[in-house]
């Protein structure tokens, strides 16, 4: 009974300390991110109904919300097609989704209002879903495009699809496929489950990455990332099987669209390195990225043969590189820096170019307006919003200026006191902020090690100022395992925990005021 016991106060030791260590991860926001997409049985995945999910990074701030068909739309939007209404479906992947952005900084959806706003009464469909490629969005339009009833499809591809067209999946997720014939191969797509604790957990997440994308020999970079292949001036061998069936894919798209009896238009988004030469050396260069001599790959290669298999078909096709170019020209930053999406000005600019490249294929307006506001200046909402930081600032501020007052009523300058508190808060926040910001500006690999370099370092320290103290606490620990008091080990842990914290912090004012105003 007493070894029971003992291995008992053993278990719920490892037990305490991998809860503490998950949920101070989960806190540092590295815990498992909500995802917007469930397995798909036809489609490989698609988009959770009614789901909410917020993503931020040192570059974006957003909150996406599906509505009861899973789409990123309005609410009231309906399967049926409204009277009088041409609607135009857009398919595309987190480009369309608007992975980065609001919808009011999307294009998809700015297109929608400067068409309404000219008196034209159209509809215009998000069915973005992230990681699709052209050949997903091809198979939806089979499974699900004659409900929609759609008037014209805008299918938006982009570099990474290309590589994807001859795989059965990504990552852990099964896709379909297309002959180069255009047939849809008819493989059972299986549901690859939730991944157990290695996905669903923090600390699984830390300890076992997720599944690296697939890579390929290069003689200047031994890693290169197979996407990148068609970018190559030398082809991988692997080329010849995502040419074919790319082209099979617009073939099935020609089909589609002609058996919907619906106007189809291809458009591929092009990379941030097609549009500004700067970036494409420095994504040259930084063998995180690409790694490869600029001679060596061509950053418009892909989108070429995009469109080429498109027109191959006999799909229109729209090239929105030059304009893009000449707006990065005139001084605007069209992506994000560290993430590969389109910001609010890059979404801008491709509203533009669609209003004026399509407006033959949308009926006229009904009426004259005034268009002064058709489309949103640059970054509308971003200006109105408030940071979340700062609301949390307030508040704490408010709540910790308010009890420190109230306890230290003998304090003579009761407001030096509020201010000291709001002095501290800012400090921790600033620290935390421009921690954020500085991990946003390393390469992703690098980052990746930064969170566990910094534990490191601060269990290290901890330890470092605990001393002499570790030895008492281990032998106190010992005592009650050896005794077999499991049920008081969660106590012990947590009453060591705070007496230890609060040794560091007596010891250190540098870190004293994390501490202090974590309690």
């Amino acid at each position: 009974m007493i070894g029971l016991h003992r291995f008992l106060a053993v278990a719920v030791s490892l037990a305490l300390g991998l809860l503490v260590f998950e949920l101070g991860l989960r806190l540092l926001g590295k815990g498992p991110p909500a995802v917007l997409n469930r397995f798909d049985p036809a489609l490989g995945w698609s988009k959770q109904r009614g789901q909410r999910v917020h993503r931020k990074t040192a570059e974006y701030d957003v909150t996406f919300e599906l509505n009861t068909l899973g789409l990123r739309d309005d609410a009231d939007l309906t399967v049926a097609k409204p009277p009088g209404v041409f609607r135009v479906l857009c398919l595309g992947d987190s480009f369309t989704l608007g992975y980065a952005v609001d919808r009011e900084d999307l294009f998809v959806d700015q297109l929608e209002q400067w068409w309404n706003a000219e008196g034209r009464n159209v509809q215009v469909v998000n069915l973005g879903t992230e990681g699709y490629a052209i050949d997903q969005e091809v198979a939806w339009l089979e499974e699900h495009g004659a409900a929609w009833a759609p008037d014209l499809v805008l299918v938006v591809g982009y570099d990474n699809d290309l590589y994807y067209h001859s795989q059965d999946r990504y990552l852990a997720f099964p896709k379909p496929r297309y002959t180069p014939s255009g047939q849809r191969e008819r493989a059972r797509l299986a549901d690859p489950g939730l991944g157990g604790l290695r996905t669903s957990t923090a600390l699984g997440r830390l300890l076992f990455p997720g599944q690296a994308l697939d890579r390929i020999a290069h003689p200047a970079n031994g890693h290169l990332l197979a996407e990148f292949g068609p970018l190559m001036n030398e082809p991988p061998a692997f080329m010849e099987d995502v040419e074919a069936r790319t082209r099979g894919i617009f073939t099935a798209l020609a089909r589609e669209a002609h058996t919907l009896g619906a106007e189809v238009v291809f458009m591929p988004i092009p990379s941030h390195s097609a549009v500004d030469e700067d970036y494409a050396r420095l994504f040259s260069e930084n063998k995180s990225l690409l790694g490869a001599p600029r001679n060596t790959w061509n950053p418009n290669r892909a989108s070429d043969l995009l469109l080429e298999s498109a027109q191959g078909a006999g799909v229109p096709t729209l090239d929105p590189r030059a304009h893009l170019r000449a707006a990065a020209a005139a001084g605007a930053a069209l992506y994000f820096r560290s993430d590969f999406h389109l910001n609010p000005a890059g979404n801008r600019a491709l509203t533009e170019f669609l209003h004026a490249a399509l407006d033959a294929r949308v009926p006229p307006a009904t009426e004259v307006r005034d268009l002064t506001s058709a489309l949103p200046s640059e970054s509308a909402s971003a200006r109105r919003r408030v940071p979340r930081f700062a609301l949390v600032f307030v508040g704490l501020w408010a709540v910790l200026g308010a009890l420190f007052a109230a306890y230290y009523q003998r304090e003579e300058k009761p407001l030096l006191g509020f201010l000291k508190v709001g002095a501290l808060l800012a400090t921790v926040f600033g620290i935390a902020i421009g921690g954020g910001k500085l991990l946003g500006l390393l390469p992703p690999r690098i980052a990746q090690l930064a969170l566990p370099l910094v534990l490191l370092a601060l269990l290290t320290f901890v330890l470092v100022k605990l001393g002499d103290r570790i030895g008492t606490i281990a032998e106190l620990i010992k005592a009650f395992v050896v005794r077999g008091h499991w049920y008081l080990l969660p106590l012990v842990v947590v009453l060591l925990t705070v007496g230890s914290l609060l040794v560091v912090a007596a010891s250190s004012p540098l870190v004293a005021p994390f501490i202090y105003t974590l309690f």
